[in-house]
């Protein structure tokens, strides 16, 4: 049931993307010309090679945020429809889905993160460590990259825990110890805290990387799927400030979407 409604709901995840961003963040107001497919489909002719293990720069994915579903999602299992079914339960009634955590300036989480906004994420690289800044809802997060294991039986996180290592010129990052409360995405796809994500960046040319994310769940899908973004490297971009306000959320919810949905009836778990 669920994959049928895909496309539907990633026009619904729209609206939960306008929620944390009315306008274009600071990054983008005088750069919309620099993301011309056209423009970065003809420089990646004659791009030359990326440095080796080196990431660093500001990388943009697309508005929207540039997250995608890649291949077929995986059926889910029963504990994992549940949870789906009830974060998607306006769409029974053809309204918004305004249940995703976000909308109450929760942490979206990972991979959510990625698709939240037409913003930057930026890579500050030392020997322990890479630190990716995202300049959604002005936060960070930190890829140990000195050997160290996930910790046990740690408190769960927003954002997990991650760590890192170069398989060639490619970054693999494995994160697990994420809390529940986030989605995957803005259509309401559920995860679990046994969640365990495989993210692989790899940089095609100085200007040019592509992220692979394999969302492995055992307690919400059958088996693991995919996501991924497509980033330009932006060095001329600077990050702007985003703050997820509460006051900004609620204007929106009633402005907007309630005011959109007055007249269709009220949805049914």
């Amino acid at each position: 049931m669920h994959t049928s409604r895909l496309s539907r709901q990633w026009f619904i995840a729209s609206a939960a993307v306008l929620a944390m961003a009315l306008v274009f963040p600071a990054s983008m107001r005088s750069q919309a010309i620099a993301s011309s497919p056209k423009t970065n489909t003809a420089a990646a002719k004659t791009e030359p090679a990326a440095p080796p293990h080196d990431l660093s720069g500001l990388w943009f994915g697309g508005v929207g945020g540039g997250l995608r579903v890649r291949g077929p999602v995986s059926p889910m299992t029963p504990e994992g429809q549940a949870r789906f079914n009830s974060n998607t339960a306006e769409l029974k009634s053809d309204r918004t889905i305004s249940a995703d955590p976000t909308f109450r300036c929760e942490p979206p989480g990972v991979p959510h993160i990625y698709g939240v906004g037409g913003y930057s994420i930026e890579f500050i690289q030392t020997p322990q460590r890479i630190v990716i800044f995202y300049e959604s809802i002005h936060t960070f997060r930190t890829i140990w990259m000195d050997g160290r294991k996930p910790p046990q039986d740690a408190d769960p996180l927003w954002l997990g825990f991650s760590v890192g290592h170069w398989d060639g010129n490619d970054l693999v990052v494995d994160t697990t110890g994420f809390n529940d409360k986030t989605w995957i995405n803005g259509a309401g796809y559920p995860h679990s805290e046994a969640l365990h994500l495989i993210e692989r960046f790899h940089r095609s040319d100085l200007n040019h990387m592509q992220l692979d994310i394999t969302i492995d769940d055992p307690k919400s899908y059958t088996m693991p799927w995919k996501m991924g973004i497509n980033f330009t490297r932006q060095p001329t971009w600077e990050f702007g400030e985003s703050f997820c306000l509460p006051m900004n959320q609620e204007s929106f919810k009633s402005q907007i979407i309630q005011e959109n949905d007055k007249d269709k009836p009220a949805p049914k778990n």
